[in-house]
């Protein structure tokens, strides 16, 4: 019965270890996002025109958009378990 407490006591600490990293994870995702979205905002205009590196840079950006929405997403699932 003592080990069982103890493993209780275990689990619950991990899922608090868990839960920290979650709001981690999202705090970090949401920044970066407001970064990459400013970063889109500012290259958009006039994209197609410019050279191709700076196309190529855009469309990382938006993938990385769309990776972090992913990410903040599933970080907000797993807060609401």
């Amino acid at each position: 019965m003592d080990k069982a407490r103890g493993q209780l006591g275990e689990l619950g600490a991990l899922a608090g270890k868990t839960e920290a990293a979650e709001r981690k994870i999202l705090a970090q995702a949401e920044k970066r996002l407001a970064e990459v979205q400013a970063a889109i905002e500012r290259a958009g205009a006039g994209v197609e025109g410019a050279p191709e590196a700076a196309q190529d840079r855009y469309l990382a950006l938006v993938t990385e958009r769309g990776q972090l929405n992913t990410v903040i997403a599933r970080a907000r699932q797993a807060l609401a378990e």
